[in-house]
């Protein structure tokens, strides 16, 4: 990267409660524990061809509930490993969002991030069948509405509407293949369960969403999750947030997963055999 960054520490100091959603008294440390326990896993290390770029479009920040991070903290790390872009995608709240791209700003002004770095806003939706990715909003999506609906909102906003992690937990399952998604999160830095990645990856192959974009995202709710899994978007443009969302639009991209978090998957692995 064309810029150093400062040595700064990326783990926040405690935070007071009322300034987090997190309502949990405990979750400052758990996510200090956490941290630490990926930074065993190592850093991942992302290098790119000349004119493609490294993004990760689902990172979670202190303005959801399940997650204490600091949008200037997520933006320092992402740098540090060589991504291009992120998207800060709250739970159900734009604001995060929009205060990471204040926060770039400031860090851009200081030098300690490169002047090209981009933030692209949006916001993860809670739908009636799961959650559902939006991208180039600046504005709260309507929750509760079915995946069709909330997909027709998220268009209405000129957004991007993303299957997140599909076939987790609280993805839109099956949903992914009647909707008219833009775009599907093949690789998941949350998803750890062998059967559960082996659907998300058999999208990929899947005629009734060849047209989608296929993305790699971290999911991250730690900083040191940040580009655990990543998308490579090869060719673009304009290093602008409308030169990456035309290339989205295109499917000229490439879904990744870092060694950290096959290293983590493997160890979680190894665990749930032993119970």
């Amino acid at each position: 990267m064309p810029v150093e960054l400062q040595k700064q520490t990326i783990l926040s100091p405690l935070m007071p409660k009322e300034e987090r959603l997190c309502e949990h008294w405990w979750f400052g440390g758990w996510d200090r524990l956490v941290n630490c326990i990926l930074a065993m896993a190592g850093r991942p290390t992302i290098t790119t061809a000349p004119g493609d770029m490294a993004i990760d479009l689902h990172i979670h920040s202190m303005y959801s509930c399940c997650s204490i991070s600091q949008p200037a903290n997520l933006i320092r790390q992402a740098v540090r490993i060589g991504l291009g872009a992120i998207a800060v995608m709250d739970h159900d709240n734009i604001q995060g969002a929009l205060n990471a791209r204040i926060a770039a700003e400031r860090l851009k002004s200081r030098g300690e991030i490169p002047p090209d770095f981009l933030v692209v806003p949006g916001v993860e939706v809670c739908s009636r069948a799961g959650h559902i990715g939006a991208l180039f909003i600046e504005q709260n999506v309507s929750v509760n509405l079915s995946p069709a609906e909330t997909v027709d909102e998220i268009h209405s906003r000129g957004g991007l509407a993303i299957a997140v992690h599909p076939y987790n937990s609280r993805g839109i399952g099956d949903a992914v293949l009647d909707v008219p998604f833009d775009a599907v999160e093949i690789e998941c830095g949350s998803v750890f369960s062998n059967s559960v990645l082996s659907r998300n990856k058999s999208l990929a192959e899947n005629n009734k969403v060849a047209a989608l974009a296929k993305l790699g995202s971290s999911d991250a709710h730690y900083v040191r999750a940040v580009g655990s899994c990543y998308t490579v978007v090869h060719d673009i443009e304009r290093p602008t947030l409308d030169g990456l969302k035309k290339a989205l639009m295109a499917g000229n991209c490439t879904p990744e997963s870092s060694l950290p978090h096959k290293r983590i998957a493997c160890l979680l692995g190894k665990i749930k055999k032993l119970r």
